[in-house]
């Protein structure tokens, strides 16, 4: 009887055990919970994005896993969340999608399985985009949010037909129709930013300022600026000057397009790498050089290096930015180089001089540079040929600017053999403003038609109003000749201009075809965009022949 008691007790006992074992192991039924910490509601989003989350499982204990996604892609998930606030950082780099609404969603998984999740809607903004008015007798600069910039030296913006004070209105964006591939052994670095506006040759070189990505590892490296020609897309190569505490590279030159930078693969400074140029601008005086010729150390190296047309210059003057001098780079190998300077007369004096760059400037990122060369003024001293009235013959003339005023509308293609499209805007009468109506009756002006028998590659047509009449507008595209060519189609682009606000579209013009690129509302409040046909039917009218119109350039 008593074995039969203690058996009975031992079973007791063994229940109660397992039983509490249980209770003390079982967690308790709920799901975890998950916070979104930053960024906050609504908050718009670009560059490098700061995620963080804090969560814990119903019984206030660590998650298992913690997973974050744009949209329904995972993209990153932490094995090992903290039990503390933040239970977990994510660094999104927002960069890598287009600009849109996107849901950032995490889901916290506790140890067993069970999960919940937490979301919001941001609206992706890395357009980095800013525009300006700057006229020939002011400097001034254009900057973006992250740190793009035009500057525009006083005098910069060439004079009009009349010899007066010009009005140009310039833009920066990141160019989302850029592909151009970085050469190799080089990583792109840097968003592709178009500046406008092309197609026109500046009185003085403008500079260019490109910020690298947010994050990206560059320390030791050379970092190099690339001009993309627009008629070629081939790459050009500026050795531009590093600002390693705003991470930007800068760069001169005549003319603007799309550019980007890259930076080597391989860390240190390259041996065979472009030399340095000490230019001294130690007064007011404006102090320009350019290459009149050159014979290149490693042409296989530096095969993008492009100095025609004055591509690759270097002005200086205090009033720009230079306090007592700047670098020129160039690559290593022997060089002519013209120098002009105003002389206290008012005119430009010149000498050129023979010059040899055989020391790498050893330009990495963080590291110093090393200027092979010096140049402070004239040589007066008979070693070469004494200075000279004129100015250097590899300086291009500078553009005669087109007009503008409330509402600009420009159309540009690139082509080496000649082709002529026509731009025409209809205005809110109905009247078209083109070639053989290049002046409305509301003031509108087609002041530049680029013809078979005038073309100049790159020129722009231009259409303006100086006080633009509210209403509806239409801006179409059409395909006149390709002048014997035989080429089938043409990209173009067309820059709308509102005041300082600047819209650029990017199409392709079909032999032949008529296309009508966007429609627009002027309202007392601004503009109003609008897609083809949206506001109201327009239809491409009979053509007329441009022989004997008169009005054009």
């Amino acid at each position: 009887m008593r074995r039969n008691i203690l058996a009975f007790c031992t079973v007791l006992l063994l229940i109660f055990i397992a039983a509490c074992e249980k209770q003390a192991t079982e967690p308790k039924v709920g799901n975890p919970t998950i916070t979104i910490l930053t960024p906050s509601e609504g908050q718009e989003l670009y560059g490098i994005v700061n995620v963080e989350v804090f969560g814990h499982d119903v019984e206030g204990h660590g998650l298992d896993r913690i997973v974050f996604y744009v949209g329904d892609a995972a993209q990153y998930t932490d094995p090992n969340p903290s039990s503390s606030s933040p239970s977990s950082t994510w660094q999104w780099n927002s960069e890598l999608v287009s600009d849109g609404e996107y849901d950032l969603k995490v889901v916290a998984y506790d140890h067993v399985g069970r999960s919940t999740e937490a979301a919001r809607r941001h609206v992706v903004s890395n357009a980095d985009a800013a525009s300006g008015v700057i006229r020939s007798n002011e400097s001034g600069m254009i900057l973006t949010r992250k740190g793009a910039s035009i500057r525009v030296p006083l005098g910069g913006v060439p004079l009009d037909e009349d010899g007066e004070n010009a009005t140009m209105v310039f833009s920066i964006a990141r160019d989302t129709s850029a592909n151009a591939p970085p050469p190799s052994g080089e990583t792109r670095v840097s968003q592709y930013y178009r500046f406008t506006p092309g197609g026109f040759v500046f009185r003085y070189p403008v500079e260019v300022t490109l910020p690298l990505i947010d994050g990206v590892d560059v320390e030791g490296r050379e970092v190099n600026l690339y001009r993309i020609n627009p008629t070629t897309g081939e790459l050009e190569n500026f050795a531009g000057t590093y600002n390693e505490e705003f991470e930007t590279i800068s760069a001169q030159t005549y003319e603007l397009s799309t550019w980007f930078a890259t930076a080597h693969s391989s860390v240190g400074a390259d041996p065979q790498g472009w030399s340095c140029i000490n230019v001294s601008s130690a007064d007011d005086d404006w102090v320009s050089l350019c290459v009149e010729s050159y014979l290149l150390a490693f042409p296989t190296l530096d095969q993008l290096f492009v100095p025609e047309h004055g591509m690759n210059a270097v002005y200086g003057r205090t009033q720009f930015g230079w306090e007592e001098s700047g670098h020129w780079f160039l690559p290593q190998g022997q060089y002519t180089i013209c120098m002009q300077r105003l002389g206290d007369s008012g005119v430009w004096e010149k000498q050129s001089r023979t010059i040899t760059l055989n020391q790498p400037a050893g330009r990495t990122w963080d590291g110093g540079v090393t200027c092979a060369a010096e140049w402070a003024d004239f040589v007066t001293d008979g070693t070469v040929e004494m200075p000279v009235i004129g100015s250097c013959n590899c300086l291009p003339e500078p553009s005669v600017p087109v007009g503008t005023g409330e509402i600009q509308v420009t159309l540009q293609w690139f082509s080496e053999s000649s082709i002529d499209l026509d731009l025409w805007v209809y205005e809110p009468s109905g009247e078209r403003c083109y070639f053989g109506n290049s002046t409305t009756g509301t003031g509108g002006r087609l002041d530049r038609d680029n013809l078979c028998g005038n073309y100049e590659n790159g020129t722009p047509e231009n259409i303006f109003w100086r006080t633009a009449p509210i209403g509806e507008y239409s801006i179409w595209v059409d395909w006149w000749s390709d002048c014997g060519n035989g080429m089938p189609q043409m990209p173009f682009n067309v820059r709308l201009v509102n005041r300082a606000d600047v819209r650029t579209f990017d199409r392709t013009l079909q032999h032949d075809q008529s296309l009508e690129v966007a429609q627009f509302r002027v309202t007392e409040n601004g503009l109003r965009m609008a897609n083809p046909g949206e506001l109201f039917h327009s239809d491409p009218p009979p053509r007329l022949a441009k022989s004997g119109v008169p009005g054009l350039k």
